[in-house]
């Protein structure tokens, strides 16, 4: 009976202890705008990342997000680029670091590349992929992002 006693005032008090605890964590997420809830979404969840344009600087579309590589930490480490083709149909792929894109203006990405550079930059179709794993092709590939 006592150890029923002892775990029943643990349980009360471990409430008691979290329930100042949760109403932060509801009024932090209230208090919100409905903007800065649309820009915290557009970089955090994946679901809003993949699909989304991709910019250069100059404003012309490059092509947009088709898939997330990350690393073995979780952490984002390429976006999957598509450019050209209709419909998924000839198009090519390119494994833009992630840390070269920035958040656009427009629920989109900019990279900071021309379309020509763009054309000389290691490119991959969807039955060709590269060995992401591979360090010397993933530095390689990243030089041509980097300047």
């Amino acid at each position: 009976m006592t150890h029923a006693r002892v775990l029943t005032t643990a349980s009360l008090a471990a409430i008691l202890l979290m329930s100042p605890l949760m109403a932060l964590a509801q009024t932090g997420e209230s208090s919100m705008t409905p903007a800065e809830r649309h820009d915290w979404e557009r970089s955090h969840r994946v679901s809003k990342i993949i699909g989304s344009d991709v910019h250069n600087k100059a404003g012309e579309k490059i092509g947009d997000i088709r898939d997330l590589m990350i690393d073995n930490n979780g952490a984002i480490k390429l976006a999957i680029v598509s450019t050209g083709g209709f419909l998924g149909v000839g198009d090519r792929l390119h494994a833009v670091p992630w840390d070269v894109l920035t958040l656009g203006p427009k629920d989109d990405h900019i990279l900071d590349i021309d379309k020509a550079h763009l054309q000389k930059t290691p490119g991959f179709t969807s039955k060709t992929w590269p060995n992401l794993g591979d360090d010397h092709w993933m530095a390689d590939n990243r030089r041509y992002y980097v300047h």
